[in-house]
């Protein structure tokens, strides 16, 4: 488990310098948690409370239509963080489901607790700004995608970003991801190689 921490406490420390002092009670307020292949992380229409830190696996961020119909909104892999964001900002209720695709690892953290820090020492507040900035600027480049690329394009971008992963996502979900149909990623799949 420290080789874990480890890993998140690198990952952090890029962002923004934490004291040790501050790591010991960051850490205090985590635990380690195991997600087998297929089940979730967040559900839909539930409301989180945590904060999860990919340490190995991979996860889709999902809608579900009232037909029952789904949509990938996003991927996540080792060394991002997995949440519904705005569910937890809000404490509502999730517009979309979190599953693991692969048996996967995180660091767990109640957001509550995580909220506390920020009056602790401004390593958090700067940490929690950043995040969320990251998170905002994916979500742009994600809506520029969509609404500028072609599908072959589109799916490109994804082998760029998913380059290590692409090969664990059925292809389905790949087609979710990009607007597609699993006929269409086939074409297009065919046609680059």
């Amino acid at each position: 488990m420290e080789q874990e921490w480890a890993t998140l406490y690198k990952q952090l420390q890029s962002i923004t310098s934490i004291p040790l002092e501050e790591w010991n009670v960051f850490k205090a307020i985590g635990t380690f948690q195991r997600i087998d292949k297929s089940k979730h992380f967040v559900i839909a229409s539930e409301t989180p409370e945590s904060i999860g830190f990919c340490l190995n696996g991979l996860f889709r961020f999902y809608y579900t239509t009232l037909e029952g119909t789904e949509y990938n909104k996003s991927f996540c892999i080792k060394g991002e963080f997995v949440t519904s964001y705005s569910a937890l900002l809000q404490q509502s209720p999730s517009p979309f489901s979190i599953q693991a695709i692969t048996n996967s690892e995180l660091i767990v953290f109640p957001y509550k607790s995580f909220k506390v820090l920020y009056e602790r020492h401004p390593c958090w507040e700067r940490l929690g700004r950043i995040i969320a900035e990251q998170l905002y600027i994916k979500k742009e480049k994600r809506e520029h995608e969509l609404l500028t690329l072609s599908a072959e394009e589109r799916y490109k971008v994804f082998l760029q970003q998913f380059a290590e992963m692409a090969n664990q996502i059925p292809q389905y979900q790949i087609a979710s991801y990009l607007g597609i149909t699993p006929v269409a990623l086939s074409r297009i799949r065919k046609r680059l190689t």
